[in-house]
C-alpha cells in the first residue's frame, strides 16, 4: 500500500497551529490558576529592612475593620523615633521633633505574611501631605520592624512647626495612627 504524498507547507502550518494552541492552553491555565490564588485578605507588608518615608508614636488603631482583625493580630505597635537601628527598629522613640529632624515611623515586633503591602500617610493639621512608597513583604517575616522616614522637603529644608499625624495602612486598610509635634 502506498501513502499519498504530503505537502510540507500543510505540515508546517499544522505544527505551528498545534504549538500556538498548546501555548495558549498553558497561558490560560496560568491565568486561571493565578486568579484562583489571588488572595486579597488584608494583613501587613513591606519589604523588610527597607526605609522609606514615615512618622511615629505608640497609639492603638481604632480604624481596623473586622475583616482585617485576624490578619492584623500579629502586628506590633507603631512608634515615631529619631532614628532606627540596623534591624529598622526604633531608636529614641519620641513624639516631639525639631524643625530639621527626620521623623521615623516604625511598626515594631510584627509578623508579616508574604505578599503583605504597607505604606504610611503623613498629615499636617489633619490634611494629608504625603504618602510613602508602598512596600511588599517578599517572604514571611516574624518579629520584624518596618520603618519609613519623613524628612523636610528639598524646597524647604525645615518642617513647619505644628501638629502632625502619621497613619499606617496595611493591605490598603488603615491599621494605626500616631501623633507628634514639630517645634
Amino acid at each position: 500500500m502506498q501513502q499519498a504524498p504530503t505537502n510540507n507547507s500543510q505540515m508546517r502550518t499544522a505544527a505551528i497551529v498545534t504549538i500556538v494552541v498548546i501555548i495558549g492552553l498553558l497561558l490560560l491555565g496560568r491565568f486561571v490558576t493565578g486568579m484562583a490564588n489571588n488572595n486579597t485578605t488584608p494583613t501587613t507588608s513591606d519589604t523588610i529592612n527597607t526605609t522609606n518615608n514615615g512618622n511615629t508614636e505608640l497609639v492603638p488603631s481604632n480604624n481596623t475593620n473586622s475583616t482585617n482583625n485576624t490578619a492584623l493580630n500579629n502586628l506590633g505597635p507603631v512608634v515615631v523615633a529619631q532614628g532606627v537601628d540596623r534591624d529598622n527598629c526604633a531608636v529614641d522613640a519620641t513624639n516631639s521633633f525639631s524643625t530639621s529632624d527626620p521623623v521615623y515611623v516604625v511598626l515594631e515586633d510584627s509578623q508579616l505574611p508574604a505578599g503583605t503591602t504597607m505604606f504610611a500617610r503623613l498629615y499636617e493639621d489633619n490634611k494629608a501631605v504625603e504618602d510613602t512608597k508602598e512596600l511588599t513583604a517578599q517572604d514571611n517575616y516574624d518579629n520584624v520592624c518596618v520603618s519609613f522616614v519623613f524628612e523636610p522637603s528639598s524646597n524647604a529644608e525645615v518642617w513647619d512647626a505644628g501638629n502632625y499625624e502619621v497613619e499606617f495602612f496595611v493591605n490598603g486598610n488603615s491599621y494605626q495612627s500616631t501623633s507628634f509635634q514639630i517645634r
